[in-house]
């Protein structure tokens, strides 16, 4: 999938490793995304679109324009107006500016009532779309943070060179393959099962 994410980055003058640093993202994994070699999730797509302070789709190469900034009361209703023609949606805005124009609409009820009532349902449907996603952005951020510090740690173990007399890296891929076919219920009967194994006993 074709991206702006390298370019932007090095517009931004930072180096795959400062920037998966912020994001906490893998350097390597960064660098797949930036090719095309791999695909990232739409919800960091989107917190990358944010990183950058551009639109999703700009970032997604949907379309050459970077954002809709708004700078007076007429941006706003210009913003409004085309989102209720559907010449712009959501994934035309950078997030800054999407929560700028829930703000300016909250902040601005009379102006639209009084001025532009054929705008009010529309404003009412942004505010609303402005504050859900949001929520669910922030929660699929958390879980992403709190899933890569696991799969970094994983990784970690299996490449210690301490050495890890665990699973091999062969046996970890195979019971990841084989987990996603069986029902979570038996999967966590499985892990059960294991942690009441005794410890292996220790070779002289």
């Amino acid at each position: 999938m074709k991206n702006r994410i390298g370019e932007l980055r090095r517009e931004r003058g930072l180096t795959l490793k400062q920037m998966g640093k912020k994001l906490n993202i893998r350097d390597n994994t960064l660098s797949q995304y930036e090719t095309g070699k791999r695909e990232p999730q739409l919800g960091l797509m989107i917190e990358i679109a944010n990183f950058f302070n551009v639109s999703l789709e700009y970032l997604m190469c949907e379309n050459n324009k970077r954002d809709y900034p708004i700078e007076n009361n007429d941006d706003a209703i210009d913003l409004i107006s085309k989102f209720k023609n559907n010449e712009i949606k959501f994934d035309s805005m950078s997030n800054s500016t999407a929560i700028n124009l829930g703000f300016w609409i909250a902040t601005h009820p009379d102006v639209i009532k009084m001025d532009y009532p054929d705008l009010y349902s529309s404003a009412v449907t942004i505010t609303n779309q402005v504050a859900s996603d949001h929520k669910i952005l922030n929660m699929y951020s958390e879980r992403r943070k709190k899933d890569n510090d696991t799969i970094a740690e994983i990784i970690d173990l299996l490449e210690s060179e301490d050495g890890f007399y665990g699973a091999t890296p062969k046996e970890t891929l195979e019971f990841l393959k084989q987990s996603e076919r069986i029902d979570h219920v038996e999967l966590n009967k499985i892990l059960e099962f294991m942690k009441s194994l005794p410890d292996a006993p220790n070779e002289d």
